[in-house]
């Protein structure tokens, strides 16, 4: 009877020690995002982009963590038609960060499942890693997280009679949430950050 009892009560208790183990990452923040596609015209710019700021927290903290740490990371994509950057990697740059230690964070433009556009319809993933350049292990953890956007989705905007277009981020969706997930990669922090044998 002890032993069942005892039983019992470890049952009881061990969904709690692993909700706990594996606490919800805290999701980082679109706080901004801009498309843009030229008009075309004689002496306009012929670049099309992408600007995207992101909340920097410390991917190691958790949702429930008061201590999350504040600061903004800025990324830009530029490419000329009709090369759209699919899967290239773009480093990104922090400012303002009140982290204790230093990030590095990439940027990947992603083609999305269905009626790709690299400005009206994409994804992006961001990958961040700690002291990247103090990194000479055989293998490092990264965080990363994806993001969808979309016209008439959780983008709203406007193309003018002169031809360009500019798209951003809707009122009622501003901050976008981004979920973030670790993972394990064979080599250094800069080769994680691009993605090079992560699992």
């Amino acid at each position: 009877m002890q032993l069942h009892r005892y039983l019992s009560a470890l049952a009881t208790a061990l969904p709690l020690f692993a909700s706990a183990a594996v606490a919800q990452l805290a999701p980082w923040q679109v706080s901004n995002i801009q498309t843009w596609s030229p008009s075309g015209r004689p002496g306009s710019s012929p670049y099309y982009y992408i600007h995207v700021n992101i909340t920097n927290p410390d991917p190691t903290q958790t949702a429930t963590d008061p201590g999350i740490t504040q600061g903004q990371v800025y990324c830009d994509i530029s490419w000329l038609y009709p090369d759209a950057p699919y899967n290239n990697i773009s480093a990104c740059e922090i400012v303002n960060t009140t982290a204790p230690s230093a990030w590095a964070w990439t940027v990947e433009l992603l083609e999305a499942d269905t009626d790709p556009s690299s400005t009206t319809n994409f994804e992006l993933r961001w990958r961040a890693a700690a002291n990247p350049e103090a990194s000479t292990d055989s293998s490092t953890e990264i965080w990363t997280g994806v993001g969808k956007f979309q016209v008439g989705d959780n983008l709203q905007g406007t193309c003018a009679g002169s031809g360009f277009c500019s798209w951003y981020l809707k009122p009622t969706n501003t901050p976008f949430p981004i979920n973030v997930t670790s993972v394990q990669c064979q080599g250094t922090a800069e080769e994680a950050l691009n993605d090079m044998d992560c699992y």
